[in-house]
């Protein structure tokens, strides 16, 4: 058999703007974005699929599940090495993020996308674009979940977040740093991730709140509470997970009344944990509440959606939230079935 192909699915976002006069607008298909990589074409076999042509700030959770299920059908061909999605960057590393806990094939789905528009000088995205498919399309790849490439580095969605609106080299990973990197235009592994991935279904329950930490804020706590039909919530906390104390027994009703809550860090990583006794993280958690352990809020609103989906509750939603395995390799392990899982 020749050489595997890369399925190219283009949903938007800068990589596929150009300014036409009144600003940069999403303009360009799949097929336009891979005439942009002129002769290093040529050695390429990749199929196109236009998802959507939506900037990154359009995404939803109902879209991310479609999107998913599209590339799980995708890699079931046997002549499919992997996948690239093409992706505005204000929710590329949720909806990486929730490839990465939804599907379950061992091929790589790799995002990319451009911090600079298609009419700029120094236009980023022809070459991410062809760093992101050479890495799809490569057998190391395997096994690592999903990733993102850019700025000519690999990153885990598990770990990697935006941390710059404009910089093309925004994209870093705190806890870890890059699992790989392109040099001379091809992709070095440096390392990989020890956490396995649980997979479950692209199911989500997308009423889950999400609050920060303030000083003085004493209003956002209980108008999020106060939302019809809440399923859950996400608060980002001071440093390792601390709230203004005003917050404590709005939280402790919640959770007693059933509501899941997870508790993130406003850093954006970190574990969640301390030593206070003044009302601290290792408090809150003493309350039920569930450690994301370095999974910034927003990445954790994913996965507590997804979790929710799926109808985990109790001692099941705690463990898949805090008891990753980190023993060994990315092997991907089954967490239940469909619905029920």
């Amino acid at each position: 058999m020749g050489q595997l192909k890369v399925v190219l699915i283009t949903t938007g976002g800068t990589i596929s703007t150009f300014d036409k006069g009144r600003g940069a607008v999403v303009a360009r298909d799949g097929a336009q974005l891979l005439r942009t990589l002129g002769a290093e074409r040529r050695s390429l076999r990749v199929k196109v699929i236009d998802f959507a042509r939506i900037p990154g700030c359009q995404m939803t959770p109902e879209l991310m599940a479609k999107l998913s299920e599209r590339i799980a059908r995708e890699l079931r061909g046997a002549e499919v090495a992997g996948a690239v999605v093409t992706h505005g960057t204000d929710t590329i590393e949720e909806t990486a993020f929730f490839m990465h806990l939804t599907v379950a094939s061992a091929k790589p789905v790799v995002f990319t996308g451009s911090m600079r528009t298609g009419s700029d000088l120094a236009w980023d995205g022809p070459r991410n674009l062809l760093d992101a498919i050479k890495v799809a399309r490569w057998p190391r790849a395997r096994g690592l979940g999903a990733l993102l490439v850019m700025n000519e580095e690999i990153h885990s969605a598990r770990f990697v977040t935006k941390g710059d609106g404009l910089t093309v080299s925004t994209f870093h990973s705190p806890a870890c740093g890059p699992v790989g990197r392109i040099y001379n235009g091809e992709p070095m592994l440096l390392t990989v991730p020890a956490l396995t991935r649980a997979m479950v279904a692209p199911h989500v329950d997308d009423n889950v709140a999400m609050v920060t930490a303030a000083p003085g804020e004493r209003w956002a706590l209980d108008e999020a509470l106060a939302r019809g039909g809440l399923r859950g919530m996400v608060i980002a906390g001071f440093g390792s997970g601390r709230v203004p104390f005003g917050w404590i027994g709005s939280i402790k009703r919640a959770v007693e009344g059933g509501l899941p809550v997870v508790l993130a860090s406003r850093t954006g990583a970190g574990a969640i944990d301390d030593p206070y006794g003044y009302g601290g993280a290792h408090f809150l958690r003493a309350m039920e509440l569930i450690a994301a352990h370095e999974l910034p809020a927003h990445k954790a609103r994913i996965k507590l959606m997804v979790a929710l989906g799926n109808r985990m509750r109790g001692a099941k939603l705690r463990r898949y939230f805090e008891e990753e395995d980190t023993e060994g390799r990315t092997a991907v392990r089954p967490y239940g079935r469909g619905r029920g899982g």
